[in-house]
């Protein structure tokens, strides 16, 4: 199941625990009021400048009847480029800084433009608009009903996808001819290599945004392939015939960790279940969320 492309919901948790005996008793459980949180959905990348956008939004109260988030409007939003010195302190570029708006973005749905941030050059000068470069550290800035927050992320060498080639195909339920996808590609001889896998097929086509394309993140990090050529191959079966865009996106640590931990959390099993926590990278109070730097390798691939 897709998410909403410009819906980011944080998991709002919650547990309780009582008692069962052979007699009745009555507990009452006094749950008070989560505290709203601003939730950040960025993404800074070396390829396609109209998927470099941040999302605001707000989250809801638990017992809010409208459980979904609140966007966020007419907030400051700023993207700078830099790099790291031999001490390991970050040196930012004031001539990189762009600000981010709220714009009539075509490409995105009217009914999700709100809360949304974009380079504007992304409608007036495509090819001048932001674009992530490899090597580099990015700083995003937010100021937002008189808070601000801030978070960091890089760009590191992305690992190239050799090839894509697909196994034979199966009838499933519905008559219709699936085959699996396998990426080829060598993992570099160094520790900490980390992916994810997004896909766009022909029926994601009017989509918008990473959260509106499928991913994987399996196996995504080198602990036990170090240095090994890679075949993956993803459990997802894909339609024949079909147009298939593949991203591998080679992200920093702590970006992998986020998305580790989101996915944990969206299936933690329920409110009552461990609660988990989100390992956001952004600094500030009450917020979380993640900037995601992706250092993209993009194959397209005809399934028949």
């Amino acid at each position: 199941m897709k998410t909403n492309p410009f819906n980011y919901i944080p998991v709002v948790f919650f547990f309780c625990m009582f008692a069962m005996s052979a007699c009745e008793e009555k507990i009452d459980l006094n749950l008070t009021p989560n505290k709203p949180l601003l939730v950040v959905e960025a993404y800074i990348n070396n390829i396609q400048s109209q998927y470099n956008y941040v999302v605001l939004t707000r989250s809801q109260d638990y017992f809010s009847p409208n459980l979904n988030n609140v966007p966020v409007q007419n907030a400051a939003v700023f993207i700078t480029e830099g790099t790291v010195n031999g001490n390991g302190v970050y040196v930012w570029d004031n001539n990189s800084r762009v600000q981010l708006t709220e714009l009539n973005n075509p490409l995105v749905p009217a009914a999700f433009r709100t809360g949304v941030y974009f380079d504007p050059r992304i409608v007036s000068n495509p090819n001048a608009a932001l674009r992530g470069n490899i090597g580099k550290a990015y700083l995003l800035e937010i100021e937002a009903r008189g808070q601000r927050y801030s978070a960091i992320t890089s760009l590191p060498t992305p690992i190239e996808i050799d090839s894509l080639t697909f196994g034979f195909a199966s009838v499933n339920a519905s008559n219709e001819r699936t085959v699996r996808i396998t990426n080829h590609y060598q993992d570099p001889d160094t520790l900490g290599n980390r992916q994810l896998y997004y896909w766009i097929e022909n029926d994601d086509r009017n989509s918008f945004g990473w959260g509106g394309i499928d991913k994987s993140r399996f196996p995504g990090k080198d602990d036990q392939t170090n240095g090994q050529y890679i075949r993956l191959t993803h459990p997802n079966r894909f339609e024949v015939p079909d147009t298939i865009d593949y991203y591998m996106a080679s992200v920093n640590k702590d970006v992998y960790n986020f998305w580790e931990s989101y996915d944990e959390a969206r299936n933690n099993g329920g409110p009552f279940s461990t609660p988990v926590q989100l390992k956001s990278n952004l600094r500030g109070t009450d917020v979380t969320g993640c900037f995601s730097g992706f250092s993209l390798s993009l194959r397209r691939v005809f399934s028949r």
